[in-house]
């Protein structure tokens, strides 16, 4: 499955400005979901706020690669939706990133 069919589920619920698809992290827990359990590989996720004029700052403190993480692709998702339930609650939106490329 690509990921816009997953993408075209939660449109009603993200916050979307070009290319950049922003889910609160509820959704975005879900999301990953969606898209490991279709054999997609999780790259990272990007934190953003959203400014009260509409905004969107995005935080690295908020954000994570797999790029940077030392762990196989199983061990980096939950690392992931572990490092997004800490910030429910935070009033940051993540932009979720997948290779189109399936998961080995």
């Amino acid at each position: 499955m690509a990921i816009s069919n997953v993408k075209n589920r939660y449109k009603n619920r993200a916050k979307e400005v070009g290319s950049v698809f922003l889910l609160k992290p509820s959704d975005a827990l879900n999301f990953i979901e969606e898209c490991v359990a279709s054999g997609l590989k999780l790259e990272g996720v990007e934190g953003f706020s959203i400014t009260e004029e509409g905004a969107y700052q995005p935080h690295q403190e908020h954000s994570n690669d797999i790029s940077d993480a030392a762990c196989n692709q199983r061990e980096f998702v939950e690392e992931t939706k572990k490092f997004i339930s800490e910030r429910i609650g935070t009033g940051i939106w993540f932009e979720v990133v997948f290779s189109e490329h399936r998961n080995a």
